[in-house]
């Protein structure tokens, strides 16, 4: 054998084993779309809890006197316009049918619950900076807990 036919054989030996992993790691749709969900699922449950997070960072910062209420209120402006974006989306993939399985509906209807919640919260906070009323402050307190639960049930933590 010569030294082409020797590069040769290891050149087409290369592109079989190259063809081979290429189609051992190809994926159907529905695998590919799985994959997506979780994603989804992952990168939501990490914005549910720090939003919840965030929210009640800035009332620690209000209470302490870290921030005046005038940032406080652009802070929880930016806090509930992040929650409508994420409840539009899961909105538009419970109306497009891209979450089909039941426990993808599941997690995506909680998940609308709980960014609901966390604009509720963050609205009673920007209404107590303004008036500082005991009445406000037990309502954020009660929807900080009501938060906390629901998102503690949606991701299997404990409260």
């Amino acid at each position: 054998m010569g030294i082409k036919s020797i590069l040769m054989n290891k050149f087409l030996l290369a592109v079989f084993f190259f063809i081979v992993s290429c189609s051992s790691y190809s994926q159907t749709c529905e695998e590919k779309n799985d994959q997506l969900l979780m994603a989804v699922r992952s990168f939501s449950a990490a914005t549910l809890y720090n939003t919840y997070a965030t929210i009640g960072s800035i009332s620690d910062g209000f209470v302490h006197k870290a921030y005046d209420a005038e940032t406080v209120i652009g802070l929880l402006d930016a806090q509930i316009k992040l929650t409508e974006n994420l409840s539009g989306v899961f909105e538009k993939l419970l109306s497009g049918k891209i979450m089909q399985s039941n426990s993808d509906s599941s997690y995506a209807n909680g998940s609308i619950e709980i960014l609901n919640g966390l604009k509720k919260q963050a609205q009673i906070l920007k209404e107590y900076t303004q008036n500082k009323k005991q009445k406000k402050l037990n309502e954020y307190e009660d929807q900080r807990k009501n938060n906390w639960s629901a998102i503690s049930r949606l991701m299997g933590i404990s409260e």
